[in-house]
């Protein structure tokens, strides 16, 4: 005999009223009971008989390092992207991540982040040039490092579907990458507008894309996500005032960037806040204390997370 969904769960609870009266459970151990037999369920269904779960990253510069330790949590908790898109850090983290780089790599980049990376211009030369001759560093040099470590891999060989989002700092469009190579694709999402020249590209000049979409949750509905967690590494301008050129530029780029978020934040089924506050690169203490406040904070949610998500799929929880 095939029962229909409702004589399922009905079942389940007959199975489990004798352990209940030998040993009564709170109201809340119930609850973490069948939220945890409703999410291995889930979680263990293949991909095409549950919603197809969308994951993006915002920007937000070293706060993004806040992303690997979401990852982490969700990662341990089972959770499985089918479809994930990001924005300057939130690009990197997700490609790093899609591409099979070990949370362990990771950790080491965050905790000991170095500024050749970015660029081979960063140098005494180059910052004279910079500040004299208008002369705007170069990007090149990261397009490298991401090659390095992903590999020649290109975002249609992804096994998780991955869109980025850049700026074309002529039109003011949003220009997506989803095809081609990741490492240009992540270099153009992170290209800092006023500190690195334009990625030229496709008759297009690229820049970092929290210019136009600091949190890309349109990109994951696009692919076909039915249900969102979107992950926004939130600033914290009440501490510090900026003493440098560099910090102004990154302070106005996540004012301007929290005020485009509104409707992103609309269109995701679920918003993870990280309060990470003002982080100062130069300072490993800081960048380490990001990632952990990551996982903190995915681990306070992660109850919300599992119930907003179950709730959204009631009809293939017992199909």
């Amino acid at each position: 005999m095939i029962l229909n969904p409702r004589a399922r769960a009905l079942f389940f609870i007959f199975l489990l009223l004798p352990a209940c009266f030998a040993n009564p459970l709170t109201p809340a151990q119930e609850d973490a009971v069948m939220r945890g037999f409703l999410w291995q369920r889930l979680m263990n269904m293949p991909k095409e008989q549950r919603p197809k779960i969308g994951i993006t990253l915002s920007a937000g510069g070293v706060r993004g390092f806040s992303h690997i330790g979401v990852l982490e949590v969700l990662k341990e908790s089972g959770l499985r992207a089918d479809y994930m898109s990001g924005t300057s850090m939130g690009c990197i983290v997700s490609a790093l991540y899609i591409s099979g780089v070990p949370f362990s790599r990771m950790r080491a980049l965050a905790y000991n982040p170095d500024l050749t990376y970015l660029s081979s211009d960063l140098s005494i030369t180059g910052v004279f040039k910079y500040l004299l001759f208008n002369k705007l560093f170069s990007s090149a040099s990261f397009q490298d490092f991401i090659s390095e470590e992903v590999g020649g891999v290109y975002y249609e060989n992804l096994p998780v579907p991955l869109a980025c989002a850049s700026a074309d700092i002529k039109t003011g469009e949003k220009v997506v990458f989803d095809s081609g190579p990741l490492a240009l694709g992540v270099r153009a999402s992170m290209n800092l507008p006023g500190i690195f020249a334009p990625v030229e590209y496709r008759q297009r000049y690229l820049v970092d894309g929290g210019v136009v979409d600091y949190m890309p949750v349109d990109l994951v509905r696009d692919m076909g996500a039915q249900w969102v967690l979107s992950v926004f590494a939130l600033p914290d301008y009440s501490r510090t005032v900026p003493s440098t050129i560099l910090g102004y530029i990154l302070r106005t780029a996540d004012i301007r960037g929290a005020l485009i978020t509104e409707n992103s934040e609309k269109n995701a089924d679920f918003l993870l806040g990280v309060r990470v506050g003002d982080l100062d690169m130069s300072k490993p203490a800081q960048t380490i204390e990001a990632v952990e406040i990551g996982v903190r904070t995915t681990y306070g949610q992660l109850d919300a997370i599992k119930d907003n998500f179950i709730l959204f799929s009631s009809d293939y929880a017992f199909k």
